[in-house]
């Protein structure tokens, strides 16, 4: 169900659909069917079979009658594997003309993290904590988010398998000077600065980064920005606010959205990353910015300290003076600094959509076999 890739550049999910579509894709094992809502142009569905749900206009519920319709057509198919990629399943999946049913969870975000949820997303959380007995297998992409998911999905502990998410391709440490030259003339990023690469939501903690950095900038030599990277979301405003009443407000930016094929360059170009969150079922920042050669900060909850490994340095995320103390430790200590990117650089290459990809076929051997 190919449909959580189609136009939602900078989503974690979205990322995590493609990256794996790719790799899967190249897996001549399987015959592939990419199902969307709606055509794009999008060289993926090229060499491949491409089914669009009918189309139908409705005041609502627009999306839930085509998949129905879908399932209606289709049912004479019986497809071995359908794999859904997010857990936004609408009533009645089980009817999907399918042997088996797998849905990728991640996580329990969705119940879990701060911030308001519409009816739609409560909706679809009810359908996987009561309808999962349907479903064959239930991804999760950490450890800590099989956890989640058998206890907020209540998805019993043997139909969740772990598969690592990817992140490393793409990503190389770049020529430092070159990395900084490319952000300031495209984002007008002055340098040296400290990174984050985050939605601006409650649970991504950017509010408690900003808070840190002004004390950071307080009790230190430091002269660094803070640039945070990241659309806005839920209660943005509230971290806006705080970064324009702050004294070093100036040196504050906020970037709405950065291309793909400039993420590198950014991270490259970055003193360093720090990434606060409070709720993360895997984190691909903190690879991404691994592979990019950049030293890491990182929260002591949820996924993080799963995915960091040894080469982060972990903090309480909800102690602004832990955070501040952390960057001025990691900015100070040339040593520590360079043991960091080392094992970053390591670290990353654990990570691979390649692997995601092998793990994820053989799920769906094991459900045929």
């Amino acid at each position: 169900m190919s449909y959580a890739m189609d136009g939602r550049p900078g989503m974690g999910t979205a990322l995590y659909t493609r990256k794996l579509i790719e790799q899967l894709l190249q897996d001549d094992r399987f015959e592939w069917c990419l199902v969307h809502f709606d055509k794009v142009d999008d060289p993926l569905y090229a060499n491949v079979r491409e089914i669009i749900m009918p189309q139908v206009r409705l005041p609502f519920a627009t999306r839930f009658v085509r998949t129905l319709l879908f399932f209606w057509r289709y049912h004479h198919e019986s497809f071995d594997v359908i794999h859904w990629f997010q857990p936004r399943l609408y009533p009645f999946f089980w009817l999907a003309p399918a042997r088996h049913i797998v849905v990728t969870a991640h996580g329990a975000g969705d119940i879990t993290a701060l911030g308001e949820f519409p009816l739609s997303r409560r909706m679809f959380n009810a359908v996987m904590k009561y309808g999962n007995r349907f479903i064959a297998a239930v991804i999760a992409v950490s450890e800590f988010g099989k956890e989640e998911i058998v206890e907020h999905y209540h998805v019993p502990a043997s139909k969740v398998f772990v598969t690592y998410n990817g992140g490393s391709e793409g990503y190389t440490p770049l020529a430092k000077d070159e990395a900084r030259r490319r952000m300031s003339a495209q984002y007008g990023i002055s340098t040296p600065f400290i990174l984050d690469v985050s939605r601006l939501e409650p649970h991504k903690n950017v509010a408690m980064l900003v808070e840190a950095y002004e004390l950071l900038r307080h009790q230190h030599p430091v002269s660094h920005q803070l640039v945070v990277a990241g659309r806005k979301g839920y209660e943005a405003e509230r971290t806006l606010e705080l970064a324009q009443r702050s004294a070093y407000s100036a040196d504050i930016r906020f970037l709405n959205y950065v291309a793909p094929e400039d993420l590198n360059a950014l991270y490259a170009a970055a003193d360093l990353f720090v990434f606060p969150s409070l709720n993360e079922g895997f984190g691909l920042p903190l690879v991404e910015a691994f592979a990019s050669g950049t030293p890491v900060i990182t929260s002591t909850v949820t996924a993080l300290p799963e995915v960091s490994g040894d080469a982060a340095v972990l903090v309480d995320p909800t102690s602004k003076a832990a955070l501040t103390e952390a960057m001025y430790r990691v900015l100070s200590d040339k040593s520590l600094y360079a043991q960091l990117v080392e094992r970053g650089l390591a670290r990353a290459k654990e990570f691979t959509w390649q692997k995601t990809a092998r793990a994820t076929a053989d799920i769906y051997r094991i459900l045929l076999t």
